[in-house]
Protein backbone atom coordinates (compact mmCIF):
# COMPACT_ATOMS: atom_id res chain seq x y z
CA UNK A 1 0.00 0.00 0.00
CA UNK A 2 1.18 3.50 -0.93
CA UNK A 3 2.12 5.96 1.46
CA UNK A 4 -0.83 8.20 -0.46
CA UNK A 5 -3.64 4.98 -0.19
CA UNK A 6 -2.74 4.76 3.44
CA UNK A 7 -3.00 8.18 4.24
CA UNK A 8 -6.34 8.11 2.24
CA UNK A 9 -8.12 5.01 4.32
CA UNK A 10 -6.59 7.06 7.81
CA UNK A 11 -8.25 9.97 7.04
CA UNK A 12 -11.60 7.68 6.14
CA UNK A 13 -11.49 5.63 9.24
CA UNK A 14 -11.29 8.88 11.31
CA UNK A 15 -13.92 11.19 9.53
CA UNK A 16 -16.58 7.64 9.89
CA UNK A 17 -15.40 7.16 13.50
CA UNK A 18 -15.69 11.34 13.99
CA UNK A 19 -18.26 12.78 11.85
CA UNK A 20 -21.62 14.11 13.64
CA UNK A 21 -24.84 13.07 11.58
CA UNK A 22 -27.84 15.06 11.84
CA UNK A 23 -30.82 13.30 12.95
CA UNK A 24 -32.65 12.18 9.77
CA UNK A 25 -36.85 12.66 9.88
CA UNK A 26 -37.68 9.35 8.97
CA UNK A 27 -37.16 6.45 6.87
CA UNK A 28 -36.96 6.67 3.56
CA UNK A 29 -38.95 4.34 2.79
CA UNK A 30 -42.55 5.15 4.42
CA UNK A 31 -45.33 4.87 1.88
CA UNK A 32 -48.34 2.76 1.43
CA UNK A 33 -47.64 2.21 -2.41
CA UNK A 34 -44.18 1.57 -2.06
CA UNK A 35 -43.32 -1.39 0.32
CA UNK A 36 -39.87 -1.45 1.92
CA UNK A 37 -37.39 -2.95 -0.36
CA UNK A 38 -39.14 -2.80 -3.66
CA UNK A 39 -37.81 -0.22 -5.22
CA UNK A 40 -34.33 0.96 -4.70
CA UNK A 41 -33.56 4.30 -2.85
CA UNK A 42 -31.03 6.48 -3.95
CA UNK A 43 -29.11 9.06 -2.33
CA UNK A 44 -28.80 11.79 -4.56
CA UNK A 45 -25.29 13.30 -3.69
CA UNK A 46 -25.08 11.48 -0.45
CA UNK A 47 -28.66 12.17 1.87
CA UNK A 48 -28.24 15.94 0.68
CA UNK A 49 -31.16 17.17 3.13
CA UNK A 50 -29.49 16.10 5.92
CA UNK A 51 -25.87 17.09 5.51
CA UNK A 52 -23.82 19.34 2.61
CA UNK A 53 -24.08 17.32 -0.85
CA UNK A 54 -21.25 15.44 -2.39
CA UNK A 55 -19.44 15.33 1.34
CA UNK A 56 -18.81 12.28 3.33
CA UNK A 57 -20.83 13.24 5.96
CA UNK A 58 -24.08 13.04 3.34
CA UNK A 59 -23.16 9.82 2.87
CA UNK A 60 -22.65 8.40 6.31
CA UNK A 61 -25.97 9.71 6.62
CA UNK A 62 -27.35 7.94 3.14
CA UNK A 63 -25.93 4.91 4.91
CA UNK A 64 -27.36 5.47 8.46
CA UNK A 65 -30.91 6.14 6.78
CA UNK A 66 -30.21 2.31 4.62
CA UNK A 67 -30.55 3.98 1.55
CA UNK A 68 -30.07 1.07 -1.04
CA UNK A 69 -27.10 3.55 -3.22
CA UNK A 70 -25.70 6.92 -2.77
CA UNK A 71 -24.98 9.25 -6.19
CA UNK A 72 -21.88 11.38 -6.71
CA UNK A 73 -20.41 13.41 -8.93
CA UNK A 74 -16.34 12.88 -9.64
CA UNK A 75 -14.50 15.71 -11.33
CA UNK A 76 -10.49 15.38 -12.10
CA UNK A 77 -7.93 17.66 -10.82
CA UNK A 78 -5.17 18.39 -12.54
CA UNK A 79 -2.78 16.16 -11.47
CA UNK A 80 -5.29 13.32 -11.92
CA UNK A 81 -7.10 13.32 -8.51
CA UNK A 82 -10.43 12.10 -9.12
CA UNK A 83 -13.14 13.79 -6.34
CA UNK A 84 -16.02 14.70 -5.45
CA UNK A 85 -17.82 17.63 -7.08
CA UNK A 86 -20.99 18.70 -9.04
CA UNK A 87 -20.02 21.99 -10.93
CA UNK A 88 -16.60 22.00 -13.31
CA UNK A 89 -15.77 25.34 -11.04
CA UNK A 90 -14.67 25.32 -6.99
CA UNK A 91 -17.01 28.45 -6.57
CA UNK A 92 -20.05 26.80 -6.19
CA UNK A 93 -18.98 24.37 -3.08
CA UNK A 94 -16.22 26.18 -1.69
CA UNK A 95 -14.58 28.81 -0.38
CA UNK A 96 -11.83 29.37 -3.57
CA UNK A 97 -12.62 30.08 -7.24
CA UNK A 98 -12.02 28.41 -10.45
CA UNK A 99 -11.83 25.72 -12.69
CA UNK A 100 -11.71 22.11 -11.16
CA UNK A 101 -9.31 20.91 -13.72
CA UNK A 102 -6.93 23.73 -12.92
CA UNK A 103 -6.17 22.89 -9.44
CA UNK A 104 -3.99 20.05 -8.44
CA UNK A 105 -5.18 17.78 -5.37
CA UNK A 106 -2.90 19.93 -2.89
CA UNK A 107 -4.42 23.20 -3.94
CA UNK A 108 -7.89 21.67 -3.49
CA UNK A 109 -6.95 20.63 0.01
CA UNK A 110 -6.18 24.21 0.76
CA UNK A 111 -9.89 24.61 0.41
CA UNK A 112 -12.90 24.44 2.75
CA UNK A 113 -16.82 23.32 1.96
CA UNK A 114 -18.63 26.45 2.81
CA UNK A 115 -22.12 25.48 1.23
CA UNK A 116 -25.00 22.94 2.01
CA UNK A 117 -27.30 22.02 4.79
CA UNK A 118 -25.83 21.82 8.51
CA UNK A 119 -22.89 23.35 7.28
CA UNK A 120 -22.02 24.81 10.90
CA UNK A 121 -21.83 21.66 12.15
CA UNK A 122 -18.53 21.16 9.63
CA UNK A 123 -16.28 23.59 9.93
CA UNK A 124 -13.15 22.90 7.77
CA UNK A 125 -14.86 20.33 5.77
CA UNK A 126 -12.72 19.08 2.71
CA UNK A 127 -13.45 17.93 -0.77
CA UNK A 128 -13.59 13.97 -0.72
CA UNK A 129 -11.82 11.71 -3.23
CA UNK A 130 -13.63 8.86 -5.07
CA UNK A 131 -11.71 6.83 -3.33
CA UNK A 132 -12.96 8.15 0.12
CA UNK A 133 -16.44 8.09 -1.21
CA UNK A 134 -15.89 4.45 -2.31
CA UNK A 135 -14.68 3.43 1.28
CA UNK A 136 -18.02 5.48 2.92
CA UNK A 137 -20.45 3.17 0.72
CA UNK A 138 -18.49 -0.31 1.45
CA UNK A 139 -18.25 0.31 5.42
CA UNK A 140 -22.28 1.21 4.95
CA UNK A 141 -23.02 -0.85 2.53
CA UNK A 142 -24.31 1.52 -0.23
CA UNK A 143 -23.98 0.60 -3.89
CA UNK A 144 -21.84 3.73 -5.57
CA UNK A 145 -24.02 5.29 -8.49
CA UNK A 146 -20.76 7.63 -9.58
CA UNK A 147 -21.82 10.20 -11.95
CA UNK A 148 -18.99 10.82 -14.58
CA UNK A 149 -19.69 14.65 -16.12
CA UNK A 150 -19.97 15.29 -19.36
CA UNK A 151 -17.31 17.65 -19.61
CA UNK A 152 -14.61 14.66 -18.67
CA UNK A 153 -11.82 13.89 -21.36
CA UNK A 154 -12.85 9.87 -22.18
CA UNK A 155 -9.42 9.27 -22.40
CA UNK A 156 -9.01 9.51 -18.73
CA UNK A 157 -11.69 7.09 -18.52
CA UNK A 158 -8.89 4.24 -17.84
CA UNK A 159 -8.25 6.39 -14.77
CA UNK A 160 -11.85 5.70 -13.21
CA UNK A 161 -11.79 2.32 -14.78
CA UNK A 162 -8.64 1.43 -12.70
CA UNK A 163 -9.83 3.07 -9.29
CA UNK A 164 -12.78 1.03 -9.61
CA UNK A 165 -11.10 -2.29 -10.79
CA UNK A 166 -9.03 -2.58 -8.22
CA UNK A 167 -11.97 -2.62 -5.87
CA UNK A 168 -13.15 -5.69 -4.40
CA UNK A 169 -16.79 -4.60 -4.10
CA UNK A 170 -16.70 -3.43 -7.94
CA UNK A 171 -20.19 -5.74 -8.68
CA UNK A 172 -21.72 -3.43 -6.47
CA UNK A 173 -20.62 -0.29 -9.02
CA UNK A 174 -22.61 1.75 -11.39
CA UNK A 175 -21.70 4.64 -13.08
CA UNK A 176 -23.91 7.00 -14.87
CA UNK A 177 -23.29 10.00 -17.67
CA UNK A 178 -25.09 12.47 -20.14
CA UNK A 179 -21.41 11.57 -22.17
CA UNK A 180 -22.89 9.14 -24.69
CA UNK A 181 -18.72 8.55 -25.23
CA UNK A 182 -17.77 8.26 -21.37
CA UNK A 183 -21.08 5.36 -21.39
CA UNK A 184 -19.18 3.59 -24.43
CA UNK A 185 -15.47 3.80 -22.99
CA UNK A 186 -16.15 2.90 -19.32
CA UNK A 187 -18.44 0.13 -21.01
CA UNK A 188 -15.70 -1.00 -23.00
CA UNK A 189 -12.83 -0.98 -20.58
CA UNK A 190 -14.89 -2.66 -17.56
CA UNK A 191 -18.02 -5.15 -19.40
CA UNK A 192 -19.26 -6.04 -15.84
CA UNK A 193 -19.94 -2.21 -14.72
CA UNK A 194 -23.41 -1.45 -14.59
CA UNK A 195 -23.48 1.76 -16.64
CA UNK A 196 -26.50 4.39 -17.28
CA UNK A 197 -26.78 6.85 -20.09
CA UNK A 198 -28.89 10.02 -18.36
CA UNK A 199 -31.02 11.99 -20.55
CA UNK A 200 -32.94 15.38 -19.46
CA UNK A 201 -36.33 16.51 -20.18
CA UNK A 202 -35.63 18.48 -23.13
CA UNK A 203 -34.20 16.55 -25.52
CA UNK A 204 -35.51 13.05 -25.13
CA UNK A 205 -35.93 11.04 -27.98
CA UNK A 206 -36.68 7.27 -28.91
CA UNK A 207 -33.14 7.47 -30.52
CA UNK A 208 -31.52 7.83 -27.11
CA UNK A 209 -33.24 4.49 -25.91
CA UNK A 210 -31.83 2.78 -28.80
CA UNK A 211 -27.86 4.00 -28.51
CA UNK A 212 -28.46 2.47 -25.01
CA UNK A 213 -29.63 -0.65 -26.17
CA UNK A 214 -27.08 -0.59 -29.39
CA UNK A 215 -24.35 0.65 -27.16
CA UNK A 216 -24.51 -2.71 -24.46
CA UNK A 217 -25.18 -0.35 -21.59
CA UNK A 218 -27.13 -1.58 -18.81
CA UNK A 219 -29.64 0.67 -18.24
CA UNK A 220 -31.01 4.85 -18.22
CA UNK A 221 -31.28 7.48 -15.66
CA UNK A 222 -34.33 9.56 -16.81
CA UNK A 223 -35.43 12.49 -15.67
CA UNK A 224 -38.59 12.78 -13.45
CA UNK A 225 -40.91 14.93 -15.64
CA UNK A 226 -40.48 13.15 -18.55
CA UNK A 227 -43.67 11.99 -19.79
CA UNK A 228 -45.43 8.38 -18.71
CA UNK A 229 -45.52 7.39 -22.35
CA UNK A 230 -41.74 7.53 -22.56
CA UNK A 231 -41.16 6.08 -19.48
CA UNK A 232 -43.03 2.69 -20.35
CA UNK A 233 -41.06 2.90 -23.52
CA UNK A 234 -37.94 2.82 -21.49
CA UNK A 235 -39.12 -0.22 -19.16
CA UNK A 236 -40.37 -1.91 -21.84
CA UNK A 237 -37.21 -1.83 -23.76
CA UNK A 238 -35.57 -3.89 -21.40
CA UNK A 239 -33.37 -1.58 -19.68
CA UNK A 240 -32.83 -0.93 -16.21
CA UNK A 241 -34.53 2.32 -15.32
CA UNK A 242 -33.38 4.60 -12.35
CA UNK A 243 -35.05 8.23 -12.13
CA UNK A 244 -33.79 11.78 -10.77
CA UNK A 245 -34.59 13.49 -8.57
CA UNK A 246 -37.73 12.89 -6.48
CA UNK A 247 -38.41 14.46 -3.67
CA UNK A 248 -42.06 14.11 -2.75
CA UNK A 249 -43.90 10.53 -2.69
CA UNK A 250 -46.63 11.38 -5.55
CA UNK A 251 -44.51 11.18 -7.78
CA UNK A 252 -42.03 8.26 -6.35
CA UNK A 253 -45.46 5.99 -6.09
CA UNK A 254 -46.23 7.37 -9.88
CA UNK A 255 -43.00 6.07 -11.06
CA UNK A 256 -42.97 3.09 -8.90
CA UNK A 257 -46.19 1.98 -10.49
CA UNK A 258 -45.19 2.50 -14.42
CA UNK A 259 -42.08 0.00 -13.42
CA UNK A 260 -38.84 1.94 -13.03
CA UNK A 261 -36.21 0.21 -10.69
CA UNK A 262 -35.05 3.17 -8.80
CA UNK A 263 -35.67 6.59 -7.63
CA UNK A 264 -33.07 9.16 -6.91
CA UNK A 265 -33.95 11.47 -4.10
CA UNK A 266 -32.52 14.18 -2.22
CA UNK A 267 -34.99 12.98 0.84
CA UNK A 268 -38.96 11.31 0.87
CA UNK A 269 -39.55 12.07 4.32
CA UNK A 270 -41.37 14.98 3.36
CA UNK A 271 -45.34 15.21 3.55
CA UNK A 272 -47.24 14.84 0.56
CA UNK A 273 -48.10 17.81 -1.42
CA UNK A 274 -51.61 19.95 -2.16
CA UNK A 275 -52.52 20.34 -5.33
CA UNK A 276 -52.55 16.71 -6.92
CA UNK A 277 -55.56 18.10 -9.62
CA UNK A 278 -53.45 20.53 -10.76
CA UNK A 279 -50.12 17.91 -10.70
CA UNK A 280 -52.38 15.30 -12.50
CA UNK A 281 -53.28 18.00 -14.97
CA UNK A 282 -49.79 18.75 -15.76
CA UNK A 283 -48.62 15.05 -16.35
CA UNK A 284 -51.58 15.11 -18.79
CA UNK A 285 -50.38 17.70 -21.23
CA UNK A 286 -46.79 16.40 -20.71
CA UNK A 287 -47.93 12.91 -22.10
CA UNK A 288 -50.28 14.51 -24.47
CA UNK A 289 -47.43 16.45 -25.91
CA UNK A 290 -45.45 13.13 -25.84
CA UNK A 291 -48.02 11.65 -28.09
CA UNK A 292 -47.69 14.33 -30.25
CA UNK A 293 -44.32 13.62 -31.25
CA UNK A 294 -43.70 10.32 -31.16
CA UNK A 295 -46.91 10.42 -34.01
CA UNK A 296 -44.86 12.89 -35.94
CA UNK A 297 -41.64 11.02 -36.07
CA UNK A 298 -43.24 7.95 -36.91
CA UNK A 299 -44.80 9.61 -39.96
CA UNK A 300 -41.96 11.48 -40.90
CA UNK A 301 -40.19 7.89 -40.74
CA UNK A 302 -42.48 6.31 -42.96
CA UNK A 303 -42.57 9.25 -45.47
CA UNK A 304 -39.02 9.15 -45.80
CA UNK A 305 -39.59 5.21 -46.49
Amino acid sequence: MTVKKAMSVLLTALLLLGLSVPAFAASVYESDQIPAGSVRMIAHMGYSAVAPANTLPSYIAAGESKFWGAECDIQRTADGVWILMHNDTVAEMTDGTGPVKEKTYAEMMELNIDVGNNIDRYPGLKVATLEQYLDVCKAYGLHPVIEIKENADPGSMDEVAAILSARAEKDRFHVISFGREICVRMKALMPELRVYYIISYEDASREDIDFALESGLDGMDIHVFLPEDYVKDVVNSGLDVFVWTIDDLDNAERLFNLGVNAITTNSLTQEKPDGSIFQKIKWFFRDFCYRIKMTCKTLIDKIKR
